[in-house]
């Protein structure tokens, strides 16, 4: 009769610990935050202060409330000769992680504009020929391997249908830690559409938990504008 009430007690305790836990567990907040982007026409010059990127950005969650003043600028990506993609995050107290991105009106810095002006412009320098003999050309074998190196690097579209390439096949973060599905890609291209197009284009496809250890599949593609879809890209995110 002990043994059997003891047993009942330990029984009971579990129970009661399962339940506390599940408690725990549903109560958590796991609603990201969401960002909300006034439509607006946006204009930066590299190097500037990136606050003038967060006009007309707000950030509201369901637990912590109003966080714009959270949302940071992640990075922009110049994705034509005048246009630029930024990207923009925001956590909330529960570490749910919330993103967005815009199209804005993008100008280098006149610096680099300039020296890009005056390399064009240079011609270069005679010099006299002191040898004997004529100049030595490259070995074929170093000419060949550059070339191959070029065509690797060189993203190109299959046919009609655009491609696209990431930075790597899987990461490893922390719990706990922004992960942005954009700041994989590396290029995407297209017969006709621009990149800039393409990019306001791309899918990223699978659920993801950066609070949760374990490893999570994502498939990338992007489509064009006359509805041609690459070949999908599989990563793997794996959260320690």
């Amino acid at each position: 009769m002990k043994h059997r009430l003891v047993l009942m007690t330990l029984i009971a305790g579990c129970v009661l610990f399962a339940a506390a836990g599940a408690l725990v567990y549903l109560g958590k907040d796991r609603t990201a935050p969401e960002i909300t982007i006034k439509k607006e026409e946006i204009s930066y010059t590299e190097g500037e202060d990136t606050t003038v990127l967060l006009t007309g950005v707000t950030a509201k969650d369901n637990i912590d409330g109003d966080l714009t003043d959270q949302v940071f600028v992640d990075r922009i990506i110049q994705t034509g000769k005048d246009t630029a993609v930024v990207y923009y995050g925001v956590m909330d107290q529960s570490y749910n992680v919330a993103t967005a991105r815009r199209k804005i009106e993008y100008h280098p810095a006149e610096g680099a504009a300039a020296e890009d002006a005056d390399a064009s412009s240079e011609t270069p320098e005679e010099t006299e020929n002191t040898s004997e003999g004529p100049a030595e050309e490259p070995a074929a074998e170093e000419t060949e391997a550059e070339t191959e190196a070029g065509a690797e690097e060189a993203l190109q579209p299959d046919g009609a249908r655009p491609a696209l390439a990431l930075t790597a096949s899987e990461l490893t973060i922390t719990a706990g830690t922004a992960f942005d599905p954009m700041s994989v890609v590396k290029d995407t291209v297209d017969d006709v559409d621009s990149r800039d197009t393409l990019y306001q284009r791309i899918s990223a496809n699978g659920s993801y938990d950066t609070n949760t250890p374990g490893t999570y599949t994502i498939e990338y593609f992007v489509t064009d504008s006359s509805g041609n879809t690459s070949d999908p890209q599989i990563f793997t995110l794996k959260v320690q």
